[in-house]
């Protein structure tokens, strides 16, 4: 994977991908015309920004199965070793994944609250990237869905 590129949609629509250099971690956002629509990998992103900070992550299909990437941090989930966690607190709601138990990755986020605002957004998975991965992450189906070959931009 060394300098390679790849581009992304985000969870919630297709307007602007990510670009990410997977040997750097580094990002770019770029409107979605800029990137033939054959060379968009197969995944998706979130980002949540809080003051001058942001911060994002990556879902990934690879030959090696589903990719996770947090900020710089790549991580391989395993079906019987990865826990997602989402703890809510009135408007905002904490996510982290574990490692057999151990944090991998953790963030806060702004509560998403757009169910019934589309007819098929009728689940908090509909609307929410992090619960909809905590509802995936320990499915077989989830694995088999995310194991393919990288479309790489360059």
């Amino acid at each position: 994977m060394t300098g390679k590129t790849i581009a992304i949609t985000q969870f919630d629509g297709a307007v602007t991908l990510m670009k990410i250099d997977l040997a750097t971690c580094a990002r770019e956002f770029v409107p979605s015309t800029e990137v033939d629509e054959g060379k968009v990998a197969f995944g998706l992103y979130e980002i949540e920004e809080s003051g001058h900070h942001a911060e994002s992550i990556v879902l990934l299909a690879t030959p090696d199965g589903p990719l996770l990437i947090f900020n710089d941090t790549l991580y391989h989930p395993d079906a019987d070793e990865t826990k997602v966690e989402i703890a809510d607190q009135e408007t905002v709601s904490h996510f982290r994944v574990l490692h057999r138990g151990t944090p991998v990755f953790e963030l806060a986020y702004e509560k998403k609250s757009a169910i019934g605002l589309h007819p098929y957004a009728r689940h908090r998975e509909d609307v929410d990237f992090y619960f909809w991965l905590k509802s995936k992450v320990n499915e077989p189906d989830f694995y088999r869905a995310y194991t393919r070959e990288i479309v790489f931009v360059t």
